[in-house]
């Protein structure tokens, strides 16, 4: 799971949020951690009520889904993403990646992982490339943990 601190104000008069605007900032928000802009979906109609919460889905494409868990803050529409589940944002595996062989190796690499979001699947693989600043090349293993989007990885022998 990673979670974001971001609010939006979603009121839109009355006592109802603005979901047009909750879309928006589920799209936005994901777009700008993951690099890749998802489709997102809302409940069509949420009383405004502090500490109230609901749900959206963000699809990046076939089988990679997000499920947003979003509260609101106060009375006025503000609210806040409390939770991410179901994707894996790859940019933050290959900054884990660097730091993880940076500490392990004393080495500089350069990670890339491919697609920019994965499904959060348990037990599914896949494989990034490293290269340091000598030109060596190597491959990293890593494995979806689970659906909160924790993963292990490992640098492939040559």
């Amino acid at each position: 799971m990673f979670v974001t601190a971001c609010s939006f104000s979603a009121s839109c008069g009355g006592k109802k949020l603005n979901m047009d605007n909750a879309k928006k900032f589920v799209e936005k928000t994901l777009e700008e951690s993951t690099g890749q802009k998802p489709a997102a979906s809302c409940p069509a109609s949420v009383d405004i009520k502090k500490g109230g919460k609901f749900e959206c889905t963000a699809r990046f494409g076939p089988g990679v889904e997000a499920k947003l868990v979003i509260e609101q803050d106060d009375d006025e529409g503000n609210v806040t993403i409390k939770a991410i589940t179901g994707i894996v944002p790859v940019k933050r595996i290959e900054a884990q990646i660097v730091e993880g062989i940076a500490k392990q190796r004393n080495v500089q690499v350069e990670v890339n992982c491919g697609e920019r979001v994965r499904a959060a699947t348990a037990n599914a693989k896949f494989q990034c490339a490293a290269k340091d600043a000598s030109g060596q090349t190597g491959k990293v293993d890593v494995t979806i943990k689970d659906s909160e989007g924790n993963v292990s990885w490992e640098v492939v022998p040559n």
